[in-house]
């Protein structure tokens, strides 16, 4: 067995930042496969990438000659030879679309049959043609939306490919991949005057790119060493930064040669409110704010710089004059927006249409309005409050700085509604009215900003359904399942207790008044919900027949959605659960042989064995017991007193006759069952999941 090191480095142009680390992944996992497939061994596999380069090291690759087993099954014997035993039309077409001589092949027997078989070897083509064949395709099957054609060949990537390497140990692999040629040139930083660096050995990589520009190619350690940088030159001037993970991860996206700087701001801009400032420094300059270790801003930030400059305060000067040109906008629209009460923008959302056919902002604030009025009652918001909170939701629209900076709405308007001395659960409620804004994103903390986000995500919902605009398989322009997610999660999660339909009828009434039309969207609107809703409890790791069982009764109420897959999820982990699952089936199937319905009601007059007259105490037995537990929604607690069916039953099955002769006693046996099968099936349709 030979083995080598290979080496694979795509060079682009600039890789959008927050697909970097994704690209590079789905790269990695698509040449393992590749090498995997064609039966390809290696000791390990190292991922690197920089915005400019993709690469992989593979370390002790298998390059030694290879063949593969070809295996053709054909026609059965009963098909391929006639009664005279000569060979039928099928086989020879068989043979003679693979080429195949009758001599070459054998039998394949089994408790199936038999059938004629060709088994050969073939040599596997060498590693130097597999390998640009390989990398060509792993970089094909990357499966991310947000791809660039490019040049006359129309080729397609997520940037241009400009360069590419393939080195076995030091022998260059020769390879066309997206037309551009393989060479040992790798692509050298795009501020260096050299436009390659020349690597003689794949071993070399990527300590040469480190050597001849301070290029750190692996992505984890480059993070790790911007982390590093940027505490220690915080603690420089007794600061500290806040974790940001997402920062971190898009400026080491940024990067290839990182130096870490730090740069001021007038202490001026300090009056500003903290989250525009640290917006304009994270957000819009990528850089760093840092904080005393009180946690309060101070006057500096932190750059890192993609260049090793022999003049760094260059660089420092540069971002300083480019931050003050920013925070002195900030400055003036947020002293601009003050100039008035928040309340004051209100009659400017009539200004700003909201949606085609939907009216402007402020028809949206007043079905907000209205929509909230009803909500509270359910989540024990304060009602006066809450109607206010609408009443300012989307007044910071229209001010100054959102304009300038979108991603700020709500907090902006939690700011100024503070300024303002509004109370402050309605200013909070403001910033929360968007929460989530993302899978897996927190939700609102107060009552009142629950019941401010779900109007606000029903309204926008159940309105782009009125006019049309509904999601499709593969787009959704508007972000409607994330909503509908949204309000499924505030719901369930803050255990308010809505009815779903309610909602939806409610709010589709705001747009138009009671018609047909209503009927039939607040049918499709509930179905997008559920099939929402069976998604999320899919990702949240319940189990697919549980969901189906007890979505299938088509309740409107998501908690008690929730509370019987949580219970149902409990019951069929207890031990021996299995055992009063298989009588439910049993006695299903028994009620499901009877063409007949049966009615009526037991007879207990004709109950006369033992283990009858048991099973119907127990029966009246649980419907005693569960009787408070069902109006409480207790549900665990009732499945625990189902599993006390499970003796009662087994013995009325092994010492009684249900197919009676006498046909009364026999359709009161069969009432029986069916009483315990209604009880059975009050919580869930236990077929789904036996």
């Amino acid at each position: 067995m030979i083995k080598k090191t290979l080496l694979i480095e795509i060079g682009t142009e600039e890789l959008p930042s927050r697909l970097l680390y994704k690209i590079s992944s789905y790269f990695h996992e698509n040449f393992v496969k590749k090498l995997n497939f064609y039966n390809i061994s290696y000791k390990d596999i190292r991922c690197f990438s920089t915005p400019r380069r993709l690469a992989l090291k593979v370390i002790d690759i298998d390059t030694t000659d290879k063949f593969i087993e070809i295996i053709k099954r054909g026609p059965s014997i009963v098909h391929a030879y006639d009664q005279n035993g000569s060979l039928t039309q099928t086989a020879i077409r068989w043979l003679k679309h693979f080429e195949i001589n009758i001599n070459e092949t054998n039998r394949l027997k089994n408790e199936k049959g038999e059938w004629l078989l060709y088994k050969t070897k073939k040599k596997q083509e060498k590693i130097e043609l597999l390998i640009p064949k390989i990398t060509e395709s792993a970089l094909k099957n990357i499966f991310i939306k947000k791809y660039m054609r490019w040049e006359k060949n129309n080729q397609k990537f997520f940037r241009p490919i400009r360069n590419i390497v393939i080195l076995l140990n030091n022998q260059t692999i020769t390879g066309n991949i997206f037309n551009i040629p393989s060479s040992n040139l790798l692509q050298n930083h795009l501020s260096s005057k050299e436009n390659k660096i020349t690597i003689k050995d794949a071993r070399d990589y990527p300590k040469i790119l480190f050597q001849k520009n301070k290029i750190i190619a692996d992505y984890a350690i480059r993070k790790e060493e911007i982390i590093k940088n940027i505490k220690e030159t915080a603690q420089k001037i007794n600061g500290c930064i806040k974790n940001n993970d997402f920062l971190i991860e898009e400026v080491t996206s940024l990067v290839e040669s990182p130096t870490v700087l730090l740069a001021d701001f007038e202490k001026k801009f300090l009056n500003l409110p903290k989250q525009i400032l640290i917006h304009t420094i994270e957000k819009q300059q990528k850089c760093f704010p840092v904080y005393d270790f009180k946690k309060k801003l101070l006057p500096n930030f932190i750059l890192v710089s993609n260049i090793n400059s022999k003049k760094p305060e260059k660089i420092i000067m540069g971002n300083q004059k480019v931050m003050h040109a920013r925070l002195s906008d900030a400055e003036f629209f947020f002293k601009n927006d003050r100039k008035v009460k928040l309340e004051n923008y209100l009659l400017s959302l009539k200004k700003v249409l909201f949606q085609n056919n939907l009216g402007s902002l402020y028809e949206k604030t007043l079905r907000l309005k209205t929509l909230i009025k009803w909500i509270a009652k359910y989540n024990s918001s304060n009602i006066q409050d809450s109607i206010r909170a609408a009443l300012l939701s989307k007044c910071d629209l229209v001010t100054h700085i959102v304009c300038e900076f979108p991603e700020l709405q709500g907090t902006i308007g939690m700011y100024y509604a503070l300024e303002d001395q509004e109370k402050k659960d309605v200013a909070i409620a403001l910033k929360e009215q968007y929460l989530p804004a993302f899978s897996g994103d927190k939700l609102p903390c107060t009552s009142i900003g629950c019941a401010l986000s779900i109007a606000d995500k029903m309204d926008t919902l159940s309105g782009m359904f009125y006019v049309g605009n509904i999601p499709s398989a593969d787009k959704d322009p508007f972000a409607l399942r994330r909503l509908a997610i949204g309000i499924i999660r505030i719901i369930i999660v803050k255990n308010i207790t809505l009815n779903l339909k309610d909602l939806i009828n409610k709010s589709l009434c705001l747009h138009h008044e009671k018609n047909f039309k209503n009927v039939i969207l607040s049918d499709k609107i509930f179905k997008f919900f559920i099939k929402r809703l069976f998604h999320w409890y899919e990702e949240t790791g319940y189990s697919i027949k549980i969901i189906k069982s007890v979505l299938s009764y088509k309740s409107t109420n998501l908690i008690d959605i929730h509370r019987k897959i949580q219970a149902i999820s409990y019951f069929i982990k207890i031990e021996n659960s299995e055992l009063i699952m298989l009588s439910i089936k049993r006695i299903s199937n028994i009620l499901e042989k009877e063409n007949n319905k049966i009615t009526g009601c037991i007879n207990t007059k004709l109950i006369k064995e033992a283990e009858e007259i048991i099973l119907f105490n127990q029966i009246e037995k649980f419907k005693i017991n569960t009787k408070n537990l069902f109006l409480e929604k207790k549900y665990q607690d009732i499945l625990i007193k189902i599993k006390d069916f499970e003796q009662p039953i087994s013995n009325f099955f092994k010492k009684v006759k249900v197919y009676d002769t006498n046909s009364k006693i026999r359709l009161n046996r069969l009432l029986l069952l069916d009483e315990i099968k209604k009880i059975f099936f009050t919580i869930t349709d236990f077929s789904y999941l036996y």
